[in-house]
């Protein structure tokens, strides 16, 4: 079987030198995508994890200072926040029942079944 690129010299010559360029860009791919698993993302992984543990660390530091100046601080001071942080804990708790209740609901709605038939 004759293909046109046969009796053509340009075009056989041009589609050698695009299969070669294909050749060299599969093994330029293959490389960089090598490469790439190998060092570069094993690195910034570790560059993450390095600043996720300096911020912890910062963090750890700050909560302390925090917690050190508390003790120093008058009562009331310490009263209020006190009472904030049991507020939040009050509102978070109130949250969590909430959300709970509405997936609860909604599950029992998915099954089938309603309000009315979950016995008591």
């Amino acid at each position: 079987m004759n293909s046109p690129f046969h009796h053509d010299r340009r075009a056989s010559s041009l589609l050698t030198r695009v299969r070669e360029d294909i050749s060299h860009l599969r093994q330029d791919v293959g490389n960089l995508f090598h490469h790439t698993a190998r060092y570069t993302v094993p690195q910034g992984a570790r560059d993450l994890a390095d600043t996720a543990r300096h911020r912890l660390v910062e963090g750890g530091h700050l909560a302390a200072s925090r917690l050190r100046s508390l003790r120093s601080s008058p009562p009331r001071q310490a009263i209020g926040v006190l009472g904030g942080a049991i507020l939040v804990g009050v509102l978070a708790a109130g949250i969590y029942a909430i959300v709970k209740s509405e997936n609860g609901s909604r599950a029992r709605a998915l099954d089938g079944e309603s309000p009315d038939d979950i016995p008591v």
